[in-house]
């Protein structure tokens, strides 16, 4: 069985998984056994801080099944756990699902919306992070949070050759107001790796414009890398030259340049 096929099949179990937590407390059970699911809540949450998340998720799990069928503060208490269990084992799939279970039961919250869209890409499932993260822009389109979600869904996008999507995502939030010398730093990235060398150095370009210190070196660097790649020996050296003089000479630079002397 190929890596495609099980990653959908795994992906359809989450779905499943979540669509039977949802169901079991939207019709709910018999709302006896109060004090096994309180047991079964601390004894969940004694297994997650030792660690043991899957003995937790089992715990959290059986406590869900004993709630009634009102949902309440203790049913959301256990899922906010269940996600923090099945984080703690690296499903993050399982803890996305389980940020949408608490999305649809207590309101479309953003902190719901920023952790389910950031474990997703996390565990590669990128479809469903962009449609996470498009719900994300459109509630707070300059937010700073949105564009720390913005780059993680974007490189992660970039390293799996969906370039067009992680350009059509950036441009979206530049032409919408975000704009930083990292997103544009991110899309001369993307558009290098997609060989598209002009587009690369023209972000670039405007990145530099934007003055912004803390991603000055790696622009720069990139600036130089692209023009290389452009043969473009002369101006990538000037560019090199003008990262020293402002960053000082490292090894890996100086080898570069004497390398771009010597064409």
């Amino acid at each position: 069985m190929g890596q495609e096929t099980l990653r959908k099949r795994k992906l359809n179990m989450h779905r499943i998984a979540a669509a039977w937590i949802l169901a079991a407390l939207m019709l709910g059970g018999c709302g006896s056994g109060e004090k096994e699911r309180q047991e079964l809540r601390l004894q969940g949450i004694e297994q997650l801080e030792a660690g043991n998340y899957e003995e937790a998720i089992k715990s959290f799990e059986g406590a869900l099944e004993l709630s009634a069928k009102v949902i309440g503060e203790f049913e959301l208490d256990i899922l906010k756990y269940r996600a923090e269990a099945e984080y703690g084992s690296g499903d993050y799939a399982a803890a996305a699902y389980t940020y949408d279970v608490l999305s649809q039961v207590d309101e479309e919250r953003d902190e719901y919306r920023i952790r389910m869209c950031r474990l997703f890409v996390m565990a590669g499932q990128l479809d469903e992070a962009v449609k996470a993260y498009e719900k994300i822009y459109a509630a707070a389109p300059e937010g700073k949070e949105t564009a720390e979600i913005l780059l993680s869904l974007g490189q992660a996008l970039t390293d799996k050759g969906r370039f067009d999507e992680a350009i059509g995502l950036y441009e979206k939030a530049v032409s919408g107001g975000m704009q930083s010398g990292e997103i544009y730093n991110r899309m001369a990235v993307c558009e290098l790796e997609a060989g598209e060398i002009d587009s690369a150095l023209r972000y670039l370009e405007q990145g530099i414009a934007v003055n912004d210190s803390s991603v000055m070196d790696s622009l720069l660097l990139n600036q130089a890398a692209a023009y290389e790649k452009k043969l473009d020996f002369k101006r990538a050296l000037a560019v090199l030259e003008q990262y020293c003089a402002a960053y000082g000479v490292t090894e890996t630079v100086q080898k570069e340049m004497d390398f771009l002397r010597s064409r």
